[in-house]
């Protein structure tokens, strides 16, 4: 595999509002060793280590782990994700155990990225934070960064299994990519990103160190074309020529003396190919021995078949025959050697691992039915083998095939996951649709990564986008204006039937963070009107919102509370209420969604995958009834289907790509995932059209609809 880009690499660390001339510890950049696993030999691996805990360690801990989580990786094999995982499994139990047996707690917070060819690959494990720039879109993991459970995940050595999260990304020249630890977000995410736009690598650096007022530690990349030499000013007592070859450390220094040279951190070009041996010359070497052995061994079967002749007798290897021979045998040797070579290299690799498929599915197949934890666990197993073995060759394999869908089919009878085809709706560019509305056969998307509102018209079978119905609303996008007033940042969209409040029923509207009420008529998207929501003083970080009966409802997590705006006028123009009230308040800082059913009752979904029903501010009971081998964990939003040909409650988890269905009661009825799981990866809100039996669903940039009843 060629290699596509260099990492030009700079790092800051702050303490108490003062840089440290130093890189952070547990921070590496690694190309594949010389003697690095088949299939890892044109990698690049990076980690960022950061402290985790009460009680700090010292610098060599974070050091030698960030080392061994890359040796680790280099002398494994299979894919790219499952190296990944198996670095940071192997540091965690060596870590839990350690801790187990002297009765202490190290701990730590690690990222870990590799990249190949144009895939970057990352994985992280307690509180880290990715940031990803590409042609001037940030992307940033986790997704939500506000939400601390996503953030704070538990770190090294806190817990048997660590809790693993992964994503994968396609670079291009000039991307920027950011390790750090969460003392980052104390800016606001949008100044960190005008600073990744910065001309080069080291303004970027500076304009970071710039908006850090006390505490940071993070690892700026960037990937650039290969054998490029980009010219960087030097530091005080640092020539940019020792920059470029890689030979200084790229740190954030104090403030240096007014030097235009040395307003920029300075980053460091790490050149693939520079640091990398030829890997044709081991292969030279071992052929060479090889083709020696061989030549011997020729040698002497000649010296027993055709001994030297007698004094005075032609030789036959004076013939042309033998001159023919003497010419094309060493080459036919030398031919046979590379041939050898080629077909059994990573060929007994390959067939180990197949072995190893084979044995790992006759045990999960021995295992008792009635041991369910057992059954799923083998049969996981089998995936993540057959997953390593298709790794290492590119050809697709039926054996693998076949046992890859059998392991998969026994988990989707157990675990209850119905496989739904995915048709493709429509794909909006560099788009993150986050929030959908459905209303008769206009579709509403709130595109968080713009900031812009999107109309479509479907298909009257509903599993297409009319030509040319592609519309963005003008007034619903950040930088917008409506009438007087200038819309900020988009919380959400919702359809008002009932338009007690707004100057007229029967229109799509959008709120933003500031309080700011958009309403627009689906026919006149030109026509809009807006309202300045009074109160927002108390708001803290509005989430979402529903309307019922006329009344308009904002769910504030930050503010532990759901505002109510009563209509008056055709507006909502007294303070909100609190329908939380009294001593005895229900936490709901964790909040994630809610819905109001028709007779007044608020569904509340907290990303724990807790659902409790209120009825006045009073809760009520509810709980879910899932089987044994289901759990709804971490879920991103609700949707409840009041239909009543279908009445029930939606949810989607990111986490594992799926959509969960239950009666209004808290049943279980499915749990729906795609054919290909991938398509999920970036999965966050769905919308249900009852009268069709379809499920529209929101991932990444595009919209997937599938068939309830398959």
């Amino acid at each position: 595999m060629p290699f596509e880009y260099e990492s030009l690499v700079g790092y800051l660390v702050v303490v108490g509002g003062r840089s440290i001339s130093q890189p952070p510890p547990g921070a590496l950049v690694e190309m594949s060793p010389r003697r690095a696993a088949r299939g890892r030999e044109a990698d690049t691996f990076y980690a960022l280590t950061m402290p985790s805990g009460a009680t700090p360690a010292a610098a060599d801990f974070y050091a030698g782990l960030a080392r061994d989580a890359a040796a680790h990786y280099f002398d494994g094999s299979g894919s790219v994700t499952s190296g990944i995982r198996a670095a940071l499994m192997m540091l965690n139990e060596r870590l839990h155990e350690q801790n187990l047996r002297e009765g202490r707690t190290l701990e730590a917070a690690m990222i870990c990225g590799v990249l190949r060819g144009s895939d970057l690959f990352v994985g992280r494990v307690g509180g880290g934070l990715i940031l990803l720039q590409k042609a001037g879109i940030t992307q940033v993991f986790p997704a939500d960064p506000e939400d601390d459970d996503q953030l704070y995940t538990p770190p090294l050595g806190v817990q048997p299994i660590p809790d693993v999260r992964m994503t994968r990304y396609t670079v291009t020249a000039n991307t920027r990519l950011v390790f750090a630890d969460p003392a980052l977000l104390e800016q606001p995410l949008d100044e960190t990103r005008a600073a990744l736009g910065a001309e080069d690598i080291g303004a970027a650096l500076a304009a970071l160190r710039e908006k850090v007022k006390r505490t940071v530690t993070l690892m700026l990349i960037e990937m650039t074309p290969p054998l490029t030499q980009p010219s960087y000013p030097a530091r005080v007592g640092e020539s940019s020529s020792a920059i470029r070859s890689g030979e200084a450390a790229g740190v954030a220094t104090d403030p240096p003396p007014k030097s235009a040279a040395a307003d920029k951190p300075t980053p460091v070009i790490v050149p693939r190919a520079a640091r990398r041996d030829n890997p044709f010359k081991a292969l030279g070497s071992g052929l060479a021995k090889r083709a020696a052995r061989v030549v011997k061994l020729v040698s002497h079967l000649f010296e027993r078949l055709i001994p030297v002749p007698k004094e005075g007798e032609r030789s036959w290897l004076s013939s042309p025959a033998a001159a023919g021979v003497a010419v094309l045998l060493p080459v036919l040797l030398v031919a046979g050697v590379i041939l050898l070579w080629v077909s059994g290299t990573g060929e007994s690799e390959f067939d180990s691992c197949v072995d190893r498929s084979l044995t790992a599915a006759d045990t999960a197949r021995t295992i008792a039915s009635g041991d369910l934890t057992g059954v799923v666990a083998a049969w996981n197993a089998v995936i993540l083998v057959v997953d390593e073995c298709s790794a290492l060759r590119e050809e697709p394999d039926a054996a693998l095939d076949a046992l890859w869908s059998e392991a998969r089919s026994v988990l989707d009878r157990l675990q209850n996951i119905a496989r739904r085809a995915q048709t493709p709706i429509y794909a909006f560019p560099n788009a993150q649709l986050t929030d959908v509305v459905l209303q008769g056969d206009d579709m509403y998307v709130l595109d968080s990564n713009n900031q812009q509102v999107y109309r479509v018209a479907l298909t009257e079978d509903g599993l297409g986008v009319l030509a040319g119905s592609y519309e963005p609303i003008p007034a619903m996008r950040r930088g917008g204006r409506v009438i007087n007033f200038d819309v900020g940042t988009l919380v959400d969209i919702a359809w008002a039937d009932n338009g007690a409040g707004l100057p007229a029923s029967n229109v799509i509207t959008a709120l933003d963070e500031n309080g700011l009420l958009i309403a627009c008529p689906p026919r006149f998207l030109q026509d809009c009107a807006a309202q300045q929501l009074p109160g927002v003083e108390t708001w803290e970080s509005p989430k979402t919102m529903q309307y019922w009966e006329g009344r308009l409802y904002v769910l504030d997590p930050g503010g532990n509370q759901i505002w109510r705006y009563d209509p008056s006028g055709g507006s909502f123009g007294s303070v909100p209420l609190e329908y939380f009230a009294g001593v005895t308040r229900p936490d709901i800082t964790s909040a994630v969604d809610f819905a109001i059913t028709s007779v007044g009752d608020i569904y509340l979904l907290l990303n724990t995958g807790v659902v409790a029903r209120f009825r006045a501010g009073e809760q009520q009971d509810f709980a879910f009834t899932f089987p044994t081998t289901q759990t709804l964990t971490s879920p991103r939003a609700m949707y409840m289907n009041t239909n009543p040909i279908a009445q029930g409650l939606f949810f989607v988890e990111q986490e594992t790509r799926t959509i969960y269905e239950t009666t209004m009661a808290g049943t279980f009825i499915s749990a729906y995932r795609a054919d290909d799981e991938t398509l999920y990866n970036s999965l966050n809100d769905l919308v249900v059209d009852s009268n069709l039996g379809l499920v529209y669903a929101l991932s990444g940039n595009s919209i997937f609809a599938f068939r309830r009843d398959g």
